[in-house]
Order: C-alpha cells, then structure tokens, then sequence
C-alpha cells in the first residue's frame, strides 16, 4: 500500500497488525534504530558462527579419521595368533563376558566380549612389543649396545611404528627413513594414502593451520571462504593429488624409487632431507663416501676397523672416525649418482660437458636420447636373439600368422634414461639389501649364460645370485620409444593382450614370445622393419607358478603385500610354450636396447 508518511516520521514497522512509529529526531528513537540494527548484526553473526562451527566439526571429524592408521606389525599379529596371545585374549575377556552375564540383556555377551577386547589385546600388544623411540632423537651419539637395544632411532626399521604407538615427533635425515615411517611393515609398498599424510603432517610444515596463516597473509577471501566450506577435506584433496603425482607407473601403489622421484623435486617445501639412505654395492665398495648427518659432527666417511670399504656383510656398527652409528651416515645424492651411472654413456657429466652441474636433486637428471650403438653391439644382440629363439606358436601370435624361423638384427639403439636408470639402481639396492642375509632359489633364463660372457655387459652385468635377468618385451617401434622415454606404465597393463597374471608388465626370456606382440614398421627409414626392447629385469625373490590357470588376484597380493618381487609363469612346462615374467612395479625393469630386427621365414 502506498502511504504518505509525515516528513519526522520513518517508514512504518509493522509486527502483529501494530504499526509502530519512530520519530528519527528523538534520542529514543535514534537509540530504538541502534538496537534494531545491532539486533539484526547479531543475528547474522550468530547464524555464521553456527554455521563455520558445524562445518569445521564436519571436516576435524572427518580429519580424525582420515589420519588414523594403527595397522599392527607382522610379529604382533603372530604374537596375537600364537598360544601366548590367546591365553591373554582369555584373561581379557574372562570378566567382561562375567560382567554382560550378570547384567547385561541383550543375549550377546560372546560377541560383545570378542569385539571388545579384540581391540585391547592389540593395543596391549603393541604397546608392549614395541620399542620406544629414543628421547635424544638426531643428537643421540650413544655407543652402548644396551641403549641401542631398548631405544629406538632413527635408522632402525621399528622407528615409525615405534612413533605410532608411543606418541613423540618422528625425526629424519634420509629419504629412506621417510619411507619407512610411511610403511612400517617393511613391504616395500604403500597401498594407502593414510601413511602419506601423517609423514606430511610429522614435518610440522604442512598442516591446517599452515593453509589458514597462508591465507590470513594473503588477505583473500576467497581462500578463506574455501578453507571454511572445506576444511581438512581440502587437505585431504591435496593429500590425493600429491598420491597421484607420486604414483607414476598407476599400479595404486606408491614404492621407494617413485616417493624419491618425487621427494627431489617437492621434498624442500615438506623440509624432506636430501640424503637418500641406500648405501648399494658401490657404496660398499668405496666408491662414494659416507658422511656423518649428525648436526655439528665434521666426520667425511663412515670407517670401519680403519677401513674405508665396506664388506658386503660388515657387522661394524660404529664409525671409528667420529663414534656415531653406521645409520647416521648416508652418502650425498649428487655423489651417487656419479657413481651408478654408466661410464659408457653420452649423458654421464664425465662424457657430456653440456650435463647439469647441479647433482643434489634426483630430478634433475631428466634427461632421455637413444644412441645408435656400433656392429660389435650389433653382432652380440644378434647373438642373444639366436640363443634366444624358439620355434613355437601361441594364440597371442594370431591364427593366420607364422613363425619366423630366425631374426636379422638390423640396427640397436642404447637407451641412455637417466631418470629411469637410478629408479632401477634403488629398487635393485633395496632387493639385493632385504636379501643379503637370506640365499633364494635362482631361475635360469635363455639368455642368462650369454650375457655373463658378452663384452658389451662389462660395466654393468647383472647379478644371478638376486636374479638379475635380460629379458624381452615387445611393442611397436611408437610403443618402445614411449616406454623407453617415460617407463612402463602398469595402468596400461592389459590393454592390448590380456592379463593372466595380473595387471603388470610382461616381459619373456625367449624374443621369439616378445616377437608376437611387434608391428611392422610402415614408413621411413626402419620401413619393413620390427622392433623388440631388450630389459634389464631385477627378478629378486621369485614367486614361481606352474599352473594352468592361475589365480592373477592371490599372485599380486603375494608381490605386492608380501615377501615376493616377481612372477614367473612357467607355460613352457604346463603348456610347452614359453616362460613368463610379470613384474607390478615399474622401477623393477630399465628398458636398455632397442632392437630393430627383419623376421626371416624358410
């Protein structure tokens, strides 16, 4: 309704069929205006509140159990499964199930009982097998075996559990203690990214709080709107997108060799430490020192006995030069990877002036060029695909096609993959260190004898008593140089042939088997021709199986969440064909030739 309000009166209120009017001039009607708009300030303050206060305990709800990961240790578990654990699981349970007798209703005292104390026996468990870790953290330079024993540090391998179950802030001076922390297991793998942000958040560099002083001293509001709707949920996005970065291969499980892939380049942000903690066999052999991370400590190289070589089963565990432990030393990353690269190649900073003279970050050797190798080369492939060869059909080779009765080598080209090649040299020294201790059968492939004799492997021949192998890998010629660019990628697995054993990469000791899945080169100068990759394979523990058909999900939880690297499918004995062997992790294959071949028919 339209309405002529007197010149000193406001607009009309109404509330209840009332009309109230407010003389503006008036002191009581100016203090009436103050408190309605007070009033109404108030309210819209208030509904905020509530609703940030809902939404942040949404998300610090939603953070506690996203953070949570308490999985017990393998000992535990046979701890908790021997008679010992059952006789304390009883004595648990004993008056809770006389308590739900006596007073409880509901008829399920057994059930109660079992969940109950489930959960106590493996906190009691944990607690009391675990070591504590030791209170002087980095700064601890103590010699006596007795403290070494009840303490845990730094470079044992309980040291993240440890942390876990009696609480303190995880301490780190290698890459490789990092890793442990997030796989306290000892398996090699993490399969979750729990793990991933309690190392995060153990860094005290990247929390929520962290996001809201990042955002308070940048005056956005926008960033700050986000940070209340979102909350930890947005740290846990950010926790994914750093998972799926780290998993460049797409098996869904992250290894060492990819956490320090990505840790070189990102790691200074999270204050990660720079030193990669794996000593390797040149380590041992003198080829690159030791120092001393301990703050403060001028020590250069670990010394044992007065010896600056390292057997390779030394049991020193003192330095005699500054007194630390041998944990508390680890080589540079600059200095390693000067010594595990192979001389031969055009890319090492001794061949190649124009190499980066920056070695302390692993990424950056990103570096790739396949070099055309000469006839000596050339005649000793050959070689190993005649050796190699075996006349045998399969299905995957198509049921029109023939077998070539031998293979012309035409052309090879060395694959000089920087980033590639140190990836496999970690995965290596963490296989040949979790075996050093433990002998394991070793399989012999076709190619095994020849290439212990070849003199283009004196450098770097491969090591059978880890199972160290050359083996073959078809592709099309795009395919083998994407492969040998960028790794092979696990997620692609399949695609093309099928997975019998798995989602993982195939690879065979005859080219004959590697020959059915090339395709014939159409145009330019290898028209006519056909490509096969020659890899270098790190078998390690090996998961044999001579089934028909095997059960492809049970093979890759033995290799992924268990004692086994590899899997060998023996179809040669079951089905008379050809032997396969299929790895789930990337890092365990360096695609080293190309072989450019002419298939030859009878």
């Amino acid at each position: 309704h339209k309405v002529q309000w007197p010149a000193k009166m406001l607009p009309t209120l109404h509330h209840g069929g009332c009309r109230l009017l407010i003389d503006r001039k008036s002191r009581g009607g100016r203090r009436c205006i103050l408190w309605l708009l007070v009033a109404g300030l108030l309210c819209f303050a208030a509904r905020g509140i509530f609703a940030v206060g809902l939404a942040l305990a949404r998300n610090i709800d939603d953070h506690r159990n996203f953070k949570r990961y308490d999985h017990p240790l393998p000992a535990h578990s046979a701890f908790i499964g021997h008679w010992e654990g059952h006789a304390l699981w009883i004595i648990i349970a004993l008056p809770v199930v006389t308590f739900g007798i006596l007073l409880c209703t509901c008829c399920l005292c057994c059930w109660c009982s079992y969940t109950v104390t489930r959960k106590a026996v493996t906190n009691i468990v944990r607690r009391v097998m675990t070591r504590r870790p030791c209170q002087h953290g980095l700064a601890c330079g103590s010699r006596e075996e007795a403290h070494l024993a009840k303490w845990s540090h730094a470079f044992d391998d309980d040291y993240g559990f440890a942390v876990r179950v009696h609480g303190g802030r995880p301490q780190f001076f290698t890459l490789r203690q990092c890793f442990n922390f997030m796989d306290p297991a000892q398996i090699g793998y993490v399969a979750d990214p729990l793990p991933l942000h309690e190392l995060l958040q153990a860094t005290r560099r990247w929390t929520f709080m962290d996001r809201a002083r990042e955002a308070l001293s940048s005056w956005s509001v926008c960033e700050w709107c986000d940070l209340l709707r979102h909350g930890f949920s947005l740290e846990r996005k950010m926790v994914s997108d750093i998972w799926n970065e780290m998993n460049t291969d797409g098996n869904t499980h992250v290894s060492f060799p990819e956490f320090v892939e990505w840790a070189s380049s990102h790691g200074q942000r999270f204050g990660f430490p720079q030193p990669v903690g794996i000593i390797g066999e040149k380590g041992r052999a003198g080829d690159y020192p030791l120092p001393c991370t301990v703050a403060g400590c001028s020590c250069t190289n670990f010394c044992a006995n007065g010896r600056d070589k390292l057997p390779r089963n030394s049991g020193a565990k003192f330095c005699e030069s500054c007194g630390h432990p041998m944990g508390f030393h680890a080589a540079m990353p600059g200095d390693q990877i000067l010594a595990v690269l192979p001389r031969c190649w055009s890319l090492h900073p001794c061949n190649n002036l124009k190499a980066p003279v920056d070695l302390v970050h692993f990424a950056a050797y990103n570096e790739f060029c396949l070099v055309p190798c000469d006839s000596d080369t050339i005649s000793q492939v050959q070689q190993l695909m005649d050796a190699s060869a075996k006349a045998t059909w399969t299905r995957d080779r198509g049921r029109n096609s023939s077998v070539p009765s031998g293979y012309e080598v035409v052309r090879v080209d060395r694959n000089e993959n920087v980033k590639a090649w140190l990836k496999y040299y970690l995965q290596k020294a963490l296989i040949v260190e979790a075996l050093m201790d433990a002998p394991i059968p070793q399989y012999r492939m076709r190619t095994s004898q020849l290439v212990q004799t070849l003199p283009m492997m004196d450098l770097t021949r491969p090591d059978e008593a880890v199972n160290e192998w050359y083996l073959w890998h078809g592709s099309s010629s795009k395919g083998a140089v994407r492969i040998a660019e960028t790794e092979f990628k696990q997620a692609l697995a399949g695609s093309s042939t099928g997975t019998l054993y798995g989602h993982g990469s195939y690879l065979s000791d005859s080219c004959t088997k590697a020959d059915e899945y090339s395709k014939e080169i159409v145009d330019g100068k290898d028209s006519g021709l056909f490509c096969i990759m020659l890899c270098r394979v790190m078998g390690g523990q090996v998961r044999y199986t001579d089934e028909v058909a095997p059960n492809a999900k049970a093979l890759m939880t033995d290799v992924l969440e268990g004692e086994y690297d590899c899997i060998l499918g023996d179809r040669e004995k079951c089905r008379g064909t050809f032997k396969e062997i299929v790895i789930y992790q990337s890092s365990q294959a360096y695609p080293e030739y190309l072989v450019y071949y002419r298939r030859k028919f009878e």
